[in-house]
């Protein structure tokens, strides 16, 4: 019985979930920007990871920037990892990483849409040591979630740019 009113109960919460116009957030850019180009060195983590973003948010990849209507351009990466707390061994207890990307948009003519600014990402975990390999599968997760954290950054600011792009070139 008690698996009954489990089941009717989280039937009856998606079912007011999906009432009160609850979704997950996705980004459809495709209607406000046809195709994009992410301009980056060769040694930035985010560059491929941003690319397969915006192609799932439905943009075309150009092969050249003047060929794209937008243009991310990925300037300066950071990367910092930094002890914060101590056992009383005065051995690392936490870690807090730091991951920033510099970016700037430009529109398929070069001009800027978005001035140069910083994507930052934080967090913080604890060392255990009886578990190095944990610690290590701990920190790339982190820093993968991190990775994520700065690509939505963007790609925020590229909805909130063409949005307001949009809304100009309709005028």
């Amino acid at each position: 019985m008690s698996r009954l009113l489990a089941g009717a109960l989280l039937a009856l919460l998606v079912v007011d979930l999906h009432g009160c116009g609850f979704h997950l957030r996705t980004w459809d850019l495709g209607a406000s920007v046809a195709s994009f180009y992410v301009d980056a060195p060769g040694s930035n983590l985010l560059a491929g990871p941003l690319r397969r973003a915006l192609r799932q948010a439905g943009i075309t990849e150009a092969q050249s920037p003047g060929s794209a209507q937008v243009v991310v351009g990925l300037l300066n990466a950071q990367r910092e990892r930094r002890s914060v707390s101590f056992t009383r061994n005065a051995r690392a207890a936490e870690y807090e990483m730091n991951l920033g990307v510099q970016y700037r948009i430009l529109d398929g003519a070069g001009t800027e849409l978005v001035a140069p600014r910083w994507a930052r990402s934080v967090r913080v975990f604890r060392v255990d040591r009886g578990n190095i390999v944990g610690n290590s599968e701990e920190q790339a997760l982190l820093e993968q979630e991190m990775r994520n954290d700065l690509i939505q950054q963007i790609v925020r600011t590229l909805n909130a740019v063409s949005g307001s792009a949009a809304g100009t070139n309709a005028g």
